[in-house]
């Protein structure tokens, strides 16, 4: 590697032995001399700007790429290829230099390179189109140096970078393949210990890179060994702190979380490094005051603020080691708090917190938090079916207790008398006062989070929005600022009505009441005592319909209780309760049908007995009393389910083989035998149906496939069934409507659904069109802007800029050309990511799209820019 003590050196001496041979030449050859200087100092400069080009770069990425340290970090991050996009200017600006210098100054005869520097200036080149991405480019200029230049010590560091090469496009096997060749130079003399000290981190890489991370270890402690310099050897240790924490040996983990802080390294490797810390504390090991008072520590540095999420997982995490699990709730609940722009830390913290809640039955908050996390969620991420499904049990249950607690309060206020009612009414009306002042002063600041941590406490107001719901015309111009604000859920513990405190607490729930809705004539104004009462269920027939909702919540609470959250305490309570109140409820028989099993499985046999004698007694034909009484009822009617199976694919084989009579005998059967099985019933309908329509006319077999449709209509049958319907419709003029008779028409004069008038050739020559409304977007200064962009990030393509009227209100700017669609797709997605081209242009004023030059014509001509973004999403998005 070329540095600039050695340039500096190199250039000196160059020019001490140019100057000797000056004075002591002839005047010919003085001229030659002289111009042979000229032509090595010339090259040498173009190559050294090259090269300042190309560590400018280098420094550069390491400011711009992030490092995910919710991963193993890559023994080299060289960031995304948007983010290396950033890098182009010089990257370019090196590969150009190297150019000049390979054209102007090689000269490669008698099979040897015969000017110093031209092997460098093409490595140069080929580390140049690695850092923007150009992985083909690369590979073809390591290729060449490597096999070029054997004699020359360089051809060791062009393999070493060929291999790297091959690992960021994942081409395994040749990276192997490359360093097995590479190692096995390794004793030759001219070998240089620069490219022997990073073999080590190639082939760590090389397994980090596959998820083999136990074959890692061995070369990046070897990698220790060699190598000296301190940005390598700290993320080094960071690497195998976090190998050794996977493994669960936390010993070594601190160990090396320890030194890598001890290095004093940058401040986000440092900060990581704390936190992994705190993770691999174990308490068996040690006391947990010294990584508390780190943490604590860390929480009021104000350029933590920002990572104060993190900070409270990790003392969540101390404190779930030292079995504090109070604590431990306490601090995950603040990392969600604090959790604002960090989702995957606010996911990872509600689900934490979620399932701590869940495993002591409080599943109010459970459910918050599940929430919180599954609206963040993708459907990739481990267990999202069994979180989503938790989130959503949860969910129903928290309405269903919402709905009880607001069904009591609304009837215990009816029960009060006025003074009582007009005492607890007129002190709402104070709290919305003072409510409606804090929330001015909040507004002032923008939108504010809702701390999780208040939900459920008693000091919910009027001014929190739910009073709007009091209010129908309130609804629409309310609801999406509430919402917003405030959240559409609470979090309450003590659901259940136990005295008038509780109602003064949560009088505010009390307007999510559905009966609201009927009142035509609600006052609209919070500060009047009639607001509230407009929705009070004060008449037989309001106390009637809240009565129902109360029952129906009991109901699907009890079941969701003992069925989806096999809490048998709660689902007991809840059943008993419901009994208790409500004993002639229409779900009665489900609920004696719960406690039976409950106290069937507590084995407490005077309770089953009682609850079994209420079933059969009082519905002995009922499923719930067949199988108390008959506990193979279920095994019975699975031994009739198969007879039916096989009885069906009798009826299916008979009709493979055209035994059409047969078909329409073992359907008949099957029919009658089998009247409750929705399932089976409408295919053999179907078979018997078609099998009709051999042997009979086709208006049976229409009629046939009419009466499965209308008795049948969600069976996995009806599509098939529908789709011969409609053929016979079209064929015979069976039931066919004006509009039928109509398509048919159609069809017989050849008319079909219009193909797209474009083709797809992905080599083909490509543009970027865009398409921009003229008279809301100046085109010349976006024609600059977008020149711009290519002298910037894609100056080697020498790309063009035109434009030209479509319509009177748009016009396209072409730029091109662009070999292939990878390269133009390459281009279509950085410049939609660019900020400064279309900065100040409404997204409904412009369009972007690649087209080949094949269908260029073709889109001007047709002028249809939706069918063409058809033709886009379906060929380009595509690949």
């Amino acid at each position: 590697m070329i540095t600039k003590g050695k340039y500096i050196f190199s250039s000196v001496l160059v020019t001490l032995v140019i100057l000797l041979l000056i004075s002591s030449c002839s005047t010919k050859k003085n001229t030659w001399t002289r111009r042979a200087y000229h032509n090595l100092t010339s090259h040498y400069n173009v190559y050294w700007n090259g090269m300042m080009s190309l560590q400018e770069g280098e420094k550069s990425f390491k400011e711009v790429f992030e490092d995910d340290y919710s991963k193993v970090l890559p023994v080299y991050n060289y960031g995304t290829k948007q983010q290396a996009q950033r890098l182009n200017p010089k990257m370019d600006r090196t590969i150009k230099k190297a150019s000049i210098g390979i054209q102007k100054h090689s000269m490669y005869f008698g099979g040897e390179e015969r000017v110093k520097w031209i092997d460098d200036s093409y490595l140069m080149m080929g580390k140049a189109h690695f850092y923007k991405h150009d992985y083909i480019s690369a590979r073809r200029i390591f290729d060449y140096v490597a096999k070029t230049y054997q004699n020359d010590p360089i051809h060791y560091e062009a393999y070493l970078w060929l291999a790297k090469t091959h690992l960021q496009n994942e081409r395994f096997e040749k990276a192997i393949a490359t360093i097995n060749l590479l190692q096995s130079k390794m004793e030759e003399s001219d070998f240089p210990f620069y490219v022997e000290k990073q073999i080590p981190l190639v082939m760590a890489n090389f397994y980090i890179e596959q998820e083999k991370y136990e074959d890692a270890f061995p070369y990046l402690e070897r990698s220790l060994e060699l190598n000296n310099k301190k940005e390598i050897t700290t993320r080094v240790k960071f690497i195998l702190g976090q190998l050794y924490q996977r493994e669960g040996n936390f010993e070594m983990a601190t160990e090396y979380f320890s030194a890598v802080v001890k290095k004093n390294p940058d401040y986000v490797m440092a900060f990581e490094a704390k936190l992994h810390l705190a993770e691999t504390y174990a308490s068996e090991n040690g006391d947990s005051k010294g990584i508390n008072k780190i943490l604590n520590k860390m929480l009021k540095e104000p350029r933590n603020k920002e990572f104060r999420d993190q900070i409270y997982y990790a003392l969540a995490d101390v404190a779930k080691k030292d079995g504090n699990d109070t604590l431990a709730i306490r601090h995950l609940r603040n990392s969600v708090k604090y959790s604002e722009k960090n989702q995957v830390q606010k996911t990872k913290s509600s689900l934490e917190v979620a399932d701590m809640f869940f495993e002591r039955n409080d599943y109010n908050y459970a459910q918050a938090y599940y929430d919180t996390a599954v609206s963040s969620l993708t459907n990739d991420y481990p267990n999202y079916e069994e979180i989503s499904q938790k989130a959503g049990v949860l969910t129903e249950l928290v309405t269903q207790a919402k709905t009880i607690k607001i069904q009591d309060s609304l009837q215990y206020l009816v029960s009060l008398d006025t003074t009582e009612l007009y005492a607890i009414i007129d002190k709402k009306i104070e709290d919305y006062k003072l409510a409606q002042e804090k929330e001015e002063e909040l507004s002032e600041g923008g939108t504010q989070f809702v701390d999780m941590n208040d939900r459920g406490r008693s000091n919910n107001s009027l001014g929190n929005g739910e009073w709007y719901f009091y209010n129908t015309a309130a609804i629409s111009s309310g609801f999406s600022e509430f919402t917003r604000k405030w959240g559409n859920r609470k979090l309450e513990d003590n659901w259940r009505l136990s005295n008038k405190q509780l109602i003064m607490q949560d009088i505010d729930n009390i307007v999510t009441n559905d009966s609201v809705s009927d009142s035509t004539s609600v006052a609209t104004n919070p500060i009047d005592r009639s607001y509230y009462l407009a929705g009070l269920p004060n008449t037989p027939e309001k106390i009637e319909a809240s009565n129902e909702q109360l029952i129906e919540a009991y109901n699907k609470l009890g079941f969701i209780y003992l069925m989806k959250l096999s809490d048998t305490i709660k689902a007991q309570e809840t059943y008993l309760e419901f009994q208790k109140r409500f004993p002639e409820n229409q779900y009665r028989l489900e609920s004696w049908y719960g406690l039976y099993k409950i106290y069937n499985s507590e084995n407490n046999k005077e309770e089953t007995e009682y609850y079994k004698n209420l079933i059969v007694g009082n519905y002995p034909e009922s499923t719930y009393a067949k199988v108390i009484l008959n506990p193979d009822y279920f095994l019975q009617l699975e031994e009739e389910k198969q007879k039916a199976s096989e009885l069906y694919m009798r009826t299916y084989s008979a009709f493979n083989s055209e035994k059409y009579y047969r078909v329409i005998s073992y359907a008949n059967k099957g029919i009658e035998l089998y009247p409750e099985d929705t399932s089976l019933r409408p295919k053999f309908m179907y078979l018997r149906a078609l099998s009709l329509g051999k042997v009979d006319t086709p208006d049976t077999l229409y009629a046939s496939l009419d009466s499965l449709l209308v008795s049948y209509p969600e069976s996995s049958v009806v599509p098939r069934a529908k789709a011969l319907l409609r053929k016979l419709q079209l064929e015979y003029g069976m039931g066919v409507s004006e509009e039928i008779q109509k398509q048919k028409e159609e069809l017989a004069d050849g008319k079909s659904k219009e193909k797209s008038i474009y083709s797809f050739d992905a080599n083909n020559l490509h543009f970027i069109m865009f398409v921009v409304n003229n008279e809301n977007v100046e085109v010349n200064p976006l024609k600059i802007r977008i020149s711009d962009f290519n002298g910037k990030y894609f100056s080697l393509m020498r790309l063009k800029v035109k434009s030209l009227l479509l319509n009177k209100t748009q016009t396209i700017i072409t730029v091109g050309n662009f070999k292939n669609v990878d390269e133009a797709m390459n281009f279509y997605n950085a410049i939609n990511n660019d900020e400064y081209v279309l900065s100040g242009v409404k997204e409904e004023d412009f369009s972007v799209y690649p087209i080949s030059t094949s269908n260029y014509p073709l889109f001007y001509r047709d002028k249809n820019l939706d069918a063409y973004k058809k033709f886009f999403e379906k060929y380009y998005l595509r690949n």
